[in-house]
């Protein structure tokens, strides 16, 4: 399962990837895919509040 946590740390390492960048618009594309990460693990953390659940099925399989 994929938590909140995990997200988070997907978009951190994104931003760590996104520092040894050289070309910027490498760069640019790695910042944007931990902003997405981020803004994951937001939208989830609304729904438990809201009372829908804490974390989401694994669906990194999906991405190959």
């Amino acid at each position: 399962m994929v938590t909140t946590k995990s997200l988070r740390s997907f978009a951190a390492d994104c931003l760590a990837d996104a520092l040894k960048a050289e070309n910027p618009s490498h760069r640019e594309v790695i910042v944007n895919v931990a902003r997405t990460w981020a803004k994951t693990a937001d939208v989830i953390d609304r729904h438990v509040r809201g009372g829908r659940g804490e974390v989401l099925p694994d669906l990194r399989h999906k991405l190959s």
